[in-house]
């Protein structure tokens, strides 16, 4: 596995959790528990976005070597 796969692989599994979360939130009748998903999916973009972020710092640093 590359590196792209992984990231890859690591934002669907992102995804998937936060289409999980906000389902579970549409759900609920308790505000205080559908805030509370709605926190986690907030949490969830937020470290997607880091992974990102990651990569590309990582990329950056690859394509400035050379060899």
């Amino acid at each position: 596995m590359n590196l792209s796969q992984a990231l890859d692989m690591v934002a669907k599994d992102e995804r998937e959790l936060q289409e999980k979360y906000l389902k579970i939130a549409d759900q609920e009748t308790d505000p205080f528990v559908k805030a509370f998903f709605h926190r986690i999916v907030k949490d969830a973009v937020r470290h997607e976005k880091k992974v990102y972020k990651n990569y590309e710092k990582i990329l950056n640093t690859i394509n400035k070597k050379t060899y």
